[in-house]
């Protein structure tokens, strides 16, 4: 095996782990909100990944506002997250502070 093989190889198993990293940990929340008709922009779930905002909490009780008919966005969603987190232990406490706070 020759030195430029082996760089080849790693750059396309570091490329592919990468691929997999970013499908999981970003593409999971944004296909969950999709599939369940409250679809979210990538961005803003990158945005929340960025300032450690737990996604999949904030679009599980997004979803569940949405299906509730309640005309929120996802940004009150997450003030509201960031305001009372010490109350909110799952989806379901951020969404009665969302509705308590409406």
């Amino acid at each position: 095996m020759d030195t430029a093989s082996f760089i080849i190889g790693y750059t396309a198993g570091l490329t592919t782990l990468i691929v997999f990293w970013f499908v999981g940990y970003i593409f999971s929340p944004w296909a969950r909100a999709f599939f369940s008709g409250a679809p979210v922009p990538l961005t803003a779930i990158t945005g929340m990944r960025l300032r450690r905002s737990p996604a999949m909490l904030l679009v599980d009780a997004y979803v569940r506002l949405n299906k509730r008919s309640k005309n929120v966005t996802l940004s009150d969603v997450e003030t509201h997250l960031i305001t009372s987190r010490d109350r909110i232990h799952s989806a379901e406490d951020l969404v009665d502070v969302v509705l308590k706070e409406m």
